[in-house]
């Protein structure tokens, strides 16, 4: 349970310090006052990433040299991010590997970000797969890292002339090895998940929700990409790997970009991230710190009260909402409420 949160010229918040030590904690406020910040910070402090952007200096306050957060729940989570790249550190000691630091924190987040595990780029469904694992299979993000080391060597050699085609079966086949882990933690993944969205799409009212995983590969492996490596060679750039996979998320299967209404899409993301949830539960004995953004304006009445089973069940769950009368009575009577006043950050709490 997160029981403090302290920011520092951090979006737009120059001093912010919450005491968040309940099980249900509200953030409340009108749009574009920070709300989405907050949990936006919790999610770094657990993965090392933001859900919202890539260069991780624009989180930092106007012209600030630094921003940093600081999140104690068992033990004291700080990142200090500056234009030169961010230190990490655990209980006051600094931490020089990001796979040492992540998942100290566990976290899942829905937030509206999330229509891109449907209608989104292939790159945007692969980084989902790989953080999520990566979370709780330290084996999973050491294979990854091997994997995207070696894939930058074997394109820097396809990029050079006179290229040794021996140097490359050989990084072919480094390549497999750690491609065949990756695919295999994968496609796991994904039938748990499967297994466990049979019974949230029967709660959540929604048609049968399936993902099916989608590799650039076939058969053997090694034949699949001696069959591209001409390709390869002309493209100069490795064209298949788990580099490439993609996975489609089915509604009644039926492709759910194309066929799902707006609002199936929204239930069908927050669905996704209930399931690894339980997944996180059933596999690994972890309970989660779940982080709502905004969800319950998407969802209509009977959708709200079967998610509000799953999170009266959870350890801990951060709720944004821009009106308390969004939220069910039954988790509003348990909950502390933040009300997150403007855009300098300043706030006010209570029960």
């Amino acid at each position: 349970m997160i029981k403090q949160i302290v920011l520092k010229n951090f979006r737009l918040f120059d001093n912010l310090k919450l005491e968040t030590n309940n099980s249900l904690v509200i953030l409340s406020g009108l749009n574009a006052t920070g709300k989405t910040s907050i949990l936006e910070a919790i999610y770094l402090a657990s993965t090392t990433k933001s859900h919202r952007i890539n260069d991780l200096e624009h989180v930092i306050l106007n012209d600030k040299d630094f921003s940093s957060l600081e999140i104690t729940a068992l033990k004291k989570i700080k990142m200090v991010i500056s234009k030169n790249g961010k230190s990490l550190f655990i209980n006051n000691q600094e931490i020089k590997k990001n796979s040492d630091f992540i998942g100290n924190i566990n976290v899942i987040l829905s937030s509206p970000y999330d229509i891109n595990l449907i209608k989104g780029s292939k790159g945007d469904k692969r980084r989902f797969l790989d953080l999520e694992i990566s979370l709780l299979d330290k084996s999973y993000l050491k294979a990854s890292t091997a994997y995207k080391k070696i894939l930058r060597e074997r394109n820097d050699l396809l990029k050079t002339t006179n290229i040794d085609l021996v140097l490359l079966d050989v990084l072919t086949k480094q390549l497999i090895s750690f491609l065949e882990i990756i695919y295999k933690k994968r496609i796991d993944f994904i039938d748990k998940i499967n297994q466990i969205l049979v019974n949230i799409s029967k709660d959540l009212d929604v048609e049968n929700i399936k993902i099916e995983y989608k590799p650039t590969y076939e058969g053997n492996i090694y034949s699949s990409f001696k069959a591209k490596e001409k390709a390869d060679l002309l493209a100069k750039v490795t064209n298949i790997g788990t580099h490439r996979d993609d996975f489609i998320v089915y509604i009644n299967n039926l492709d759910a970009s194309i066929y799902a209404s707006e609002g199936q899409i929204k239930t069908i993301c927050v669905a996704l991230k209930l399931a690894v949830c339980e997944y996180m539960k059933n596999i690994y004995n972890i309970k989660p710190i779940l982080l709502l953004d905004d969800v319950y304006a998407t969802l209509d009445k009977k959708r709200i009260q079967s998610l509000t089973k799953y999170v009266l069940n959870m350890n801990q769950t951060f709720i944004t909402t821009t009106s308390i009368l969004e939220i069910p009575d039954e988790i509003l009577k348990k909950s502390l409420v933040i009300r997150i006043d403007n855009k300098k950050g300043d706030s006010s709490d209570g029960k």
